[in-house]
């Protein structure tokens, strides 16, 4: 009896060892980072509920990053800076045109006759100079062939007669004459009788 309950209790102790050893075993999980390279032997160990959820969150990271990159806009090359660049006249230059004004001027100043006076007005005008408001050089612009440069002088003789007197009044008078009565156009006509009235006085 006694060597029945020793055998007994052996196997009963045998029994809860086991049991022990089956209960304290431990299970271990193998947890990787999301974007860890993962060996051949961790993929066996390694269980897909385990895996499965970084391996979505990285693909799902990967393709927001593809689509910011793809839709945002590549920013354009900033402009190079414009510099400012201040050029210098050359005093040589002004002298040339101011002299080139002066000969022409005393060429006109210079011509007798209608179609001599004319055509050194019209090479006057040509190179882009106006006419100076002086009371002999609008006297010459009386002779032109065309009446309205001839009307043009009798406007600015009318503004100079309001400051000053006239000068050659005799040829004055002589040159509205003849518009008065010769000039083709009746406003050009008109006009010269009104200066020439305004002489007199």
């Amino acid at each position: 009896m006694d060597g029945h309950r020793q055998r007994s209790g052996r196997r009963r102790r045998r029994k809860t060892r086991a049991d022990a050893q089956e209960r304290s075993e431990v299970v271990l999980i193998a947890a990787r980072r999301p974007n860890a390279p993962v060996s051949v032997a961790a993929r066996g160990r390694i269980g897909i509920a385990a895996s499965a959820s970084p391996h979505r969150a990285a693909n799902v990271g990967t393709q927001a990053t593809a689509a910011r990159t793809s839709v945002s806009p590549s920013r354009p090359a900033p402009e190079p800076r414009r510099s400012a660049r201040i050029i210098e006249l050359h005093a040589g230059n002004s002298d040339d045109v101011e002299r080139e004004r002066q000969r022409l001027i005393e060429r006109l100043l210079a011509s007798e006759g209608r179609v001599a006076i004319s055509r050194a007005a019209d090479e006057y005008r040509a190179a882009g100079f106006a006419f100076p408001v002086e009371q002999e050089v609008q006297l010459k612009l009386l002779e032109h062939l065309d009446e309205e440069c001839a009307r043009a002088a009798i406007v600015a003789l009318e503004a100079l007669l309001d400051k000053e007197r006239p000068i050659k009044k005799p040829v004055f008078e002589q040159r509205l004459r003849r518009l008065e009565e010769y000039a083709d156009e009746p406003a050009t006509r008109e006009a010269a009788a009104s200066l020439r009235r305004a002489i007199r006085w």
